[in-house]
């Protein structure tokens, strides 16, 4: 019996990779409405700023991008979560969570942050499934409401520990 290929591998993307990235579903962090301008990832891909997660397709024998998340760590160790994708209309919260969960592995930050429109249901959900993500509060951007959450080493360790995510702080 022959062991098969891992389904899904993460990488940092290339300039090669930016066409790809764009036919993936509507709804990003950034734009979750899938209105307005795609948000140009180039600049983030060339400092290496991107992380895809690519699952294999048996159809084509080749492996496709399914999800990237665009994000940059300051040199205080904070990590910033700019922007994510997935395919299909809405977000796949594995694919997010996998990607989120593997740059902080990697990166240690000592607290990471992400904004998410208020009325983006779908990605504040899926924001609040991961692990040590809590709800910091809210803040307008003209023409909306945006939420800012904050995950930290001691909020996933609670998690970890009551084996649900911390509530709403101020």
């Amino acid at each position: 019996m022959a062991t098969e290929e891992l389904s899904f591998r993460m990488r940092p993307a290339t300039p090669q990779d930016i066409a790809g990235m764009r036919q993936l579903g509507a709804s990003t962090l950034s734009h979750p409405d899938g209105k307005g301008r795609k948000e140009g990832h180039r600049g983030a891909v060339q400092r290496g700023e991107v992380v895809l997660l690519e699952r294999y397709d048996s159809r084509i024998r080749d492996w496709r991008i399914s999800a990237f998340v665009d994000w940059h760590i300051r040199v205080d160790d904070v990590l910033t979560l700019r922007d994510a994708g997935t395919e299909g209309e809405v977000p796949h919260s594995g694919m997010v969570k996998q990607l989120v969960m593997e740059l902080i592995r990697s990166l240690s930050p000592v607290e990471a942050t992400l904004k998410v429109r208020v009325d983006a249901a779908d990605w504040n959900e899926l924001i609040r499934g991961i692990a040590g993500f809590a709800l910091e509060g809210s803040e307008y951007r003209r023409p909306h409401w945006i939420n800012v959450w904050q995950w930290t080493r001691e909020s996933a360790a609670q998690a970890a520990r009551t084996g649900r995510a911390p509530q709403f702080r101020r």
